[in-house]
């Protein structure tokens, strides 16, 4: 017995079976944010065989509070990369693979292919519904997961099995919905709800028909009280997704890629038009100088009129609202839209 998993080779479980199923099983992890960071190191830990995370995102300060794998002397680096460093560091008789790239439609197919678990680490809508139908499309079992505020979830999506996201959830909000780089959300909760898709993975992966996964089953947490309780979930026989034959499923990409441009790159545009997607409230708040307030629940509805610009420079608060309202834009007649990195947030930090 190799001592580095005798504790959990011990259990009647798993046993000597079920760890060489995770030392030949390979898990890709959609995200290396919060969720991502407590599910990755005891997935490593554990011994699955070979992790491919897949980020296209950079450290920032405001991420250290609950996406504990990485420090200050990472800020700037490739999320990706450098949590592949980590957990290679903690397990060198298992592959890490960092992927730094963001999903889409055009890498999904290659990625779910070789994985025989994915998990969800996300953090918002578009990516969400893309890896949910692709699980469905490609027979690939999903650990969802989602924390915002106080309040989280987790569950598994085992395609012909069960019910999907889209038995749940049939389509994406489309108003504005803050993620937690936005709304905020509680370090540990974060933390609590990844390590319980790390634990789902596992019994996934083991394949002992003793451990029962949250298939069928919506786990909620409420931090504010310790509650947590458990959700049925039904498959729905006329669900868009998984009532189809995987071959018919369309699947729906993450929007077009947003030209990222820095602070001082920004104000090198003295022509650009520049448009706050932030929300009237934010806006009065506080804005960058000569900006127009094009609230993105606005811009979603169409009943919004946008000026007319060859140039502009787009920005919410943290960024992850540009991504959303970029291609909207461009539908709308602007040339070429950029995306301030950082968003609102990183022109306060300038002191602008």
């Amino acid at each position: 017995m190799n001592k580095r998993y005798a504790k959990q080779t011990i259990l009647a479980e798993i046993g000597p079976d079920g760890q060489k199923r995770l030392s030949q099983a390979t898990v890709l992890c959609i995200g290396a944010g919060g969720l991502g960071c407590a599910s990755l190191p005891y997935l490593a830990a554990a011994g699955v065989g070979r992790i491919l995370i897949v980020d296209d995102d950079r450290v920032d300060l405001s991420n250290l509070q609950r996406q504990t794998l990485f420090t200050e002397a990472d800020i700037g680096q490739s999320k990706a990369i450098v949590a592949a460093e980590r957990l290679a560091a903690m397990n060198a008789d298992i592959v890490i693979e960092p992927v730094d790239v963001r999903l889409d439609l055009d890498n999904v197919e290659a990625l779910f292919s070789r994985a025989d678990v994915v998990i969800d680490g996300s953090d918002n809508y578009a990516t969400k519904y893309l890896v949910a139908d692709a699980s469905v499309k490609f027979s690939v079992p999903l650990v969802y997961g989602s924390a915002t505020g106080m309040e989280a979830m987790v569950t598994v999506f085992a395609p012909g099995q069960g019910p999907c996201l889209r038995c749940l959830f049939p389509e994406a909000p489309t108003g504005w919905v803050p993620n937690c780089a936005e709304a905020g959300v509680l370090g540990p909760l974060v933390g609590m709800a990844g390590c319980i898709q790390a634990a789902e993975a596992v019994k996934l992966l083991t394949a002992n028909p003793s451990l029962e996964s949250l298939a069928g089953r919506l786990w909620m947490f409420d931090a504010r009280d310790m509650s947590s309780r458990q959700m049925s979930i039904k498959r729905k026989s006329d669900c868009p997704t998984c009532s189809q034959p995987p071959e018919s499923i369309t699947l729906t990409g993450t929007g077009a890629k947003l030209i990222e441009v820095s602070l001082a790159e920004a104000l090198a545009l003295p022509d650009a038009l520049w448009i706050d997607v932030r929300e009237p409230e934010e806006f009065s708040d506080g804005h960058i100088d000569h900006a127009v307030n094009l609230p993105l629940s606005r811009l979603q509805q169409g009943n919004i009129e946008t000026p007319r610009t060859e140039q502009a420079i787009v920005y919410c608060q943290s960024g992850m609202r540009c991504r959303t309202a970029a291609p909207i834009l461009r539908k709308a007649g602007i040339g070429t839209v950029y995306g301030l990195q950082g968003g609102f947030e990183a022109w306060q930090q300038h002191g602008r």
